[in-house]
């Protein structure tokens, strides 16, 4: 049989510092509880796009994100790690 990906939409994420909520974010996509997977139409990635999926993953307490950019060569993709878990 087929089988199932999980994966939720619009995931929320709250952003807390000194244990008050200070902001919040909507990550594209969660796979498996796991992997944080965002997606960009851009036509060149730039810094500020890794650092606010390194941003999600922190605050997520996920490990892997993986940030999948549209550009007019193609589907191009790149990995990003959350330090902080291991």
């Amino acid at each position: 049989g087929k089988s199932k990906i999980e994966f939720q939409r619009e995931f929320y994420i709250s952003m807390q510092y000194e244990s008050k909520n200070i902001g919040r974010y909507f990550a594209d996509f969660i796979v498996e509880n796991k992997i944080l997977l965002e997606l960009k139409v851009v036509s060149k990635l730039g810094y500020v796009h890794v650092k606010q999926v390194a941003t999600y993953l922190k605050c997520a307490g996920l490990k892997l994100g993986i940030l999948i950019y549209f550009t007019k060569e193609g589907i191009k993709y790149r990995r990003v790690l959350n330090p902080e878990t291991k």
